[in-house]
């Protein structure tokens, strides 16, 4: 496995091409670039309390939540009429009011009911003051202005918050008379020349004071329709993905416990796995503590109490349900993987053995970088092509809450796009494709399907780097994504599909940050990046290192111990399948006034069934049926081994008995003494019309004369073959001989057949078999013998075949 960087620089000039074309694209292509955040979180909630400060009030005792609103509906809006380029620039000129901090200030201490004051203002990302709002309660008393005088005192406020209201109309004005106070409304409007959006202000007179005040972009009849399909279909799909993700975990988890309690599974690498996900979940949810909870109302709990009632939710619930949900995925994934696909996971195998810098490891995480700027190269590429062909195609942002808003945005960035990555791989990549490989025999159709699953819950679970577009392109464009991603795994492995996976999610989540002019988020960005390149410095260790990691016996855990041998003996299992199908007779035989069918239908677990036909010559024929104890490569030899001692002498004797016996000579000197062989043996005479026959401890013979009356058992005497050395199987061996006629029906099988039970446990029985047999008597040798067995599969219904089930039809013609 010696490699070198030398053979990754196709790969990587291809990557830096594709972070070249992110970077030239990405105003064109992303609503994310809308933004330029100037002022830190903790800057703006400075400004804030300096801003309401000026305005006389006291914050003394009060907690601040800063949270930053994206507007992506209205980016939206923007985006179809003007293009993503110039929606930016618009945006960002900071004219119109669209994205938005907002901070609230609470008294931590107070339910909301009891609480005298709460405060909110809103700052525009370039750290112009938009709003506030002073809440108080209804029955605060307050001196009861005249509507002449609130006009006046609104005007007064808004003349010393530097806005101009030469260019807006008064649009509306309200009065509302409280028990000790009367509060006014008013609204006001201008449209932007420049433009062409209408700006508003609203304010709110509380008594004698400003209570609320708010500049926002006024929203037209058009504008407000197409947000409000925006907002629609976001909840429809983010319900759908919601109640897919609900289905996927019981689906998952229930498949999970039943390979568990059958011992098929081992879950000592899938705690590991929990462990280290919930670790980094739990880490982001504390990272991003300062934006929890922020659109959450429960009542009368403050909003300091809800952020933390929401993180302790989100940590105990949330966390736990979606790494429950990898831990099974990878548990059964895993046992899939292990059953001649372990290369998917040998560098995640060395990441568990703490075995950092291997090659193994080394190449999987260049290759998923690379591959991820790769990705992201095509999917802006695409993007930027798309958006240009097709009029009034755009890309929906519904948020990006969390990011800028945390207490180290580059960090919570890096932490949720590991998770998230790390999820979508192993729920979608490894358990589906493994699991669906294992049912339909086929990798390919595994890898389209786990596809189409991946956008059932793709809309909450991974984020398309550049947003969301309209309902009909959304699936197909998830679906395509995720065959992507399926590729990067069946051409390589586990690992290099989750950093690949990492890499273009981490940077539509770090999209924002690179966008923004502030100081502080200039600092995030090298942050993000210094982090980032921490793996490509373990890469290049490796590389340096050349070692090869592989499971020495010694240290092999014990699950995948099992897992090697359940594959070792599944091969043993196709092995005797193939033994025992390759002894039976390719086609039935031609004899002129008989019709003569065979067949065998192997178990999933292989057993020792046997039916043959050996020309004697003179038109005679040897017509044999037998049974191997035991299971597997055993049994399967020892098949083998009666099949050719029994052509070797059934030439020499026309004796059944003869045949049989000396068979079992040779025999008990071979087998096991815990073996035996069971058969049933006739030779047929063509010219005098019968068949002589002896049983060495098999079932017996059915006959179906042609009268039609009750069916007569040929149950010779005779004990199984290797028991005994030929005394006592000489003694017990009985030979008979019958006469056939036309529309005679003879039939042998094996003990699968009446052996076969359904749910209740209830054989089908000689009793069905015979009743089966007469009532398709009429038909042709092989018409009788698949309608049998559509009888039996009838019978049992969904329970699986147990035994080989072995039948030879002979019909007097």
């Amino acid at each position: 496995m010696q490699s070198s960087l030398k053979s990754f620089l196709p790969l990587i000039l291809l990557a830096g091409i594709g972070f070249t074309t992110l970077a030239f694209l990405y105003y064109d292509v992303s609503p994310k670039a809308s933004v330029d955040l100037q002022l830190s979180r903790s800057e703006v909630m400075e400004r804030s309390q300096s801003y309401l400060n000026q305005l006389g009030y006291d914050l003394e005792g009060m907690d601040q939540i800063a949270v930053f609103r994206f507007d992506g509906e209205m980016q939206l809006a923007l985006q179809v009429r003007h293009g993503m380029r110039k929606a930016s620039e618009i945006i960002k000129g900071d004219s119109l009011t669209v994205h938005s901090w907002q901070v609230f200030f609470i008294d931590p201490t107070l339910p909301r009911s009891q609480a005298l004051d709460e405060f909110t203002v809103w700052v525009s990302p370039a750290g112009r003051i938009l709003g506030f709002s002073h809440t108080i309660k209804e029955n605060a008393p307050g001196p009861s202005l005249t509507q002449r005088e609130a006009i006046e005192r609104a005007m007064d406020f808004l003349r010393e918050q530097g806005i101009n209201l030469d260019n807006f109309t008064l649009d509306r004005s309200s009065q509302r008379r409280l028990s000790k106070r009367t509060d006014y409304d008013f609204a006001w409007t201008a449209n932007d020349t420049t433009l062409g959006y209408d700006s508003a202000i609203a304010l709110r007179i509380q008594g004698a004071e400003v209570g609320f005040f708010r500049q926002t972009m006024a929203v037209s009849g058009s504008l407000k329709e197409d947000m409000g399909k925006t907002q629609t279909i976001t909840t429809f799909i983010a319900s759908g993905s919601s109640a897919a993700i609900f289905l996927l975990f019981f689906f998952i988890v229930i498949f999970f416990l039943k390979k568990y309690h059958e011992g098929e599974v081992g879950v000592k690498t899938g705690i590991l796995v929990f462990l280290i996900l919930y670790s980094v979940s739990v880490l982001g949810y504390a990272v991003e503590f300062p934006a929890i909870g922020s659109d959450v109302g429960m009542g009368d709990v403050n909003k300091a109490n809800v952020r933390l009632i929401m993180f302790i939710f989100c940590v105990l619930i949330i966390a736990v349900f979606v790494q429950v949900l990898v831990f099974a995925g990878w548990s059964v994934g895993e046992s899939y993987a292990r059953s001649g696909w372990g290369s998917k996971l040998a560098a995640i195998d060395s990441l568990i053995a703490r075995r950092f810098f291997t090659l193994n490891v080394a190449q999987s995480v260049l290759r998923g970088y690379a591959l991820g700027g790769i990705l992201l190269g095509l999917f802006s590429l695409l993007v930027f092509l798309s958006l240009g062909r097709f009029d009034g195609l755009g890309l929906y942002v519904p948020s990006i809450s969390g990011i800028p808003d945390t207490f180290v945005p580059a960090l919570a960035a890096i932490l949720l796009a590991i998770w998230v990555a790390a999820f979508n791989e192993i729920v979608y990549r490894l358990f589906f494709i493994t699991y669906l490989r294992d049912k339909l025999k086929r990798v390919w159709p595994a890898a389209i399907l786990s596809s189409l699953l991946f956008p059932l819950t793709a809309f909450i679970m991974w984020d398309f780097p550049f947003g969301f577009t309209n309902l009909a392109l959304l699936y197909p464009i998830y679906a395509v994504t995720g065959f992507l991603f399926a590729m990067i795994f069946l051409r390589w492995d586990l690992l290099t599909a989750i950093i690949a996976n990492f890499v273009v999610t981490a940077a539509g989540y770090a999209g924002p940050l690179f966008t923004s002019s502030g100081e502080y988020f200039q600092t995030q960005q090298l942050l993000f990046l210094g982090v980032m390149a921490i793996p490509l410095a373990v890469t290049v260790i490796g590389f340096m290192r050349q070692e090869v990691f592989e499971f020495k016996p010694e240290t092999t855990p014990a699950h995948i111990r099992r897992i090697t041998e359940r594959e070792r003996m599944a091969k043993e299992l196709e092995i005797a399948r193939s033994v025992q199908l390759s002894l039976l007779p390719k086609e039935n035989p031609h004899v002129e006034g008989y019709d003569i069918a065979g067949l065998c239908i192997p178990a999933l677990e292989v057993g020792g069934d046997y039916y043959d036909f050996v020309h004697l010559g003179n038109g005679k024929m040897g017509i044999a049926i037998g049974d191997v104890s035991g299971k597997g490569v055993p049994a399967a030899i020892y098949m083998t081994l009666t099949k050719g001692i029994l052509q070797s002498h059934a030439e020499e004797n026309i004796s059944p008995r003869e045949v049989l016996s000396k068979v079992n000579k040779l025999m008990y000197r071979t087998i096991d003494r815990h073996s035996f062989v069971s058969m049933f043996y006739a030779i047929l005479d063509t010219r005098n019309h019968s068949i002589r026959f002896a049983r060495a401890g098999h079932n017996p013979a059915i006959l179906a004369g042609h009268a039609g009356g009750k069916h007569e058992f040929l149950v010779p005497a005779g004990i199984a073959l290797g028991l005994d050395d030929g005394e006592k199987f000489n003694a017990s061996m009985e030979e008979r001989e019958v006469q056939l006629r036309s529309g005679d029906l003879l039939v042998f099988y094996t003990d699968g057949f009446v052996e076969a039970v359904r749910r209740d446990s209830e054989e089908f029985g000689e009793g069905r078999l015979s009743a089966t047999i007469q009532n398709h008597r009429s038909r042709s040798a092989s018409e009788i013998l698949h309608n049998i067995v559509a009888e039996v599969r009838h019978f049992v219904g969904d329970v699986p075949q147990r035994d080989d089930m072995t039948m030879v039809v002979l019909k007097v013609r």
